[in-house]
């Protein structure tokens, strides 16, 4: 989950203790998710996403383009079916369903299956939350095979020391390493948050690991944790 919708959950839980919120609101974001709008401001821009908790839990996450609904995210309840739920979405849109939420390892885990219209795609993927509530997976199958068709997982190191600076050195907030998977399920591009290695954000597998060096090393991952980031599985951590 994103830095914004922590917050909400934050505002949550703390007007839950002094009742002075509803379990169902609304809220709205720019496209990226990064910037809390008035609803004035959604409209007057006409790009945004409108983020509607029912019950203290996120719902539906509907995407505005240009002032009108592209589609969005629905969060999918067992007892819902899922075309009754598409009808009432809109059957021209587009909407990713989220549903079979499970703890593994401590870690959340979703299912992700889209749609465009009633017709469901040929792929659907699984998300990977950290106890934090950040995505640090995302990999995509096959629906008939099962097999792995691509993904990405990201390797956070924000707010965590510096090895070759000074004591009180960390790094950014948001500083993290993307791995990008191919339909092999191997590496096959890398972005770096910030210029960490050299003047540049992305990287082939080769280039990175040459620029990389010994830095998760430096860093003090384990060689599961390296095997991990950089493999499409397993999907979920084991540490």
């Amino acid at each position: 989950m994103n830095r914004i919708l922590k917050n909400i959950e934050s505002l949550f839980t703390t007007n839950k203790q002094t009742n002075k919120m509803s379990t169902n609101m609304i809220f709205f974001t720019n496209t990226y998710d990064d910037e809390f709008l008035t609803e004035e401001e959604a409209l007057a821009g006409g790009s945004y996403i409108k983020h509607i908790w029912i019950n203290n839990a996120l719902k539906k996450e509907e995407s505005y383009r240009e002032h009108k609904l592209w589609g969005g995210v629905y969060y999918l309840s067992p007892e819902e079916n899922v075309t009754e739920v598409l009808i009432a979405l809109g059957q021209n849109l587009n909407w990713t369903l989220k549903n079979n939420k499970q703890l593994i390892n401590g870690y959340i885990v979703w299912d992700c299956k889209f749609y465009s219209g009633l017709q469901e795609d040929t792929k659907y993927s699984k998300i990977v939350l950290n106890a934090n509530g950040e995505k640090i997976a995302t990999i995509t199958y096959d629906s008939l095979t099962h097999q792995v068709k691509g993904g990405l997982k990201t390797y956070k190191f924000g707010n965590q020391p510096i090895p070759w600076g000074d004591p009180e050195d960390v790094f950014d907030e948001d500083s993290d390493i993307v791995f990008i998977f191919g339909e092999d399920g191997e590496v096959d591009t890398v972005h770096v948050s910030d210029f960490l290695f050299s003047n540049d954000f992305a990287y082939t597998a080769w280039q990175f690991f040459r620029a990389a060096g010994n830095f998760f090393q430096e860093m003090g991952l384990s060689e599961e944790e390296i095997y991990y980031y950089t493999h499409a599985e397993p999907l979920v951590p084991n540490f």
